[in-house]
């Protein structure tokens, strides 16, 4: 082997390990973008729970499962969010994520739906329109660390599809982040750029 091929596999070699240095580094960058999304998702659960045992005594009984069923939703949303982060949102952890965020949102919208019905003659109760204004805030917080996630999501997917570190995503098998859409509070695109779980 001469000194030419030589040279030309060092060079090959050391970018190789640059390329995969930088994909780790994006991968990174996406994981902790998702952490504000998470302990925003964890403070929107704890709203629901408080405002669904708030609102029980208000509740006529045929509305009791309602507030029943907004706590299940929001500790099942808990658990998937913190099996997310647990596992490094491998495998389908996010698409469950999205699943529960989804089935918490139409429960506690059917909720503030039936206490704004209740209470349309004298106005929510102090402790029930505190709860209300922050779920309003936590949905625009929400709705600005998914987008920051997004960014973080969409550079490392445009770095996997280079030519040609692509071949060397391939051969350590890094995986595509799915992006994330604003419907409800949280809900994973059917269809990313590929249809790949988050990394």
């Amino acid at each position: 082997m001469n000194i030419a091929t030589l040279v030309i596999l060092a060079v090959l070699a050391f970018w190789m390990l640059g390329a995969h240095k930088r994909l780790k580094r994006l991968r990174a960058k996406t994981h902790h973008s998702y952490g504000p999304l998470a302990s925003h998702l964890r403070q929107r659960h704890a709203v629901a729970l408080a405002l669904a045992e708030a609102a029980r005594p208000l509740l006529p009984g045929d509305l009791q499962p309602v507030a029943a069923q907004l706590i299940d939703a929001a500790r099942q949303a808990s658990r998937a969010t913190d099996e997310a982060q647990a596992r490094g949102m491998r495998g389908n952890t996010l698409q469950v994520v999205g699943s529960a965020e989804q089935s918490l949102g139409v429960l506690l919208d059917r909720l503030v739906g039936e206490l704004q019905d209740l209470t349309s003659g004298t106005g929510p109760e102090p402790a029930i329109t505190e709860l209300l204004r922050q779920r309003d805030a936590l949905q625009e917080q929400i709705h600005i660390s998914r987008l920051v996630y997004n960014r973080e999501a969409e550079r490392y997917n445009h770095a996997l599809h280079v030519f040609p570190t692509t071949l060397v995503a391939l051969a350590w098998r890094f995986k595509e982040a799915p992006l994330l859409s604003g419907q409800t509070a949280l809900r994973v695109k059917g269809q990313p750029s590929s249809p790949m779980p988050l990394l």
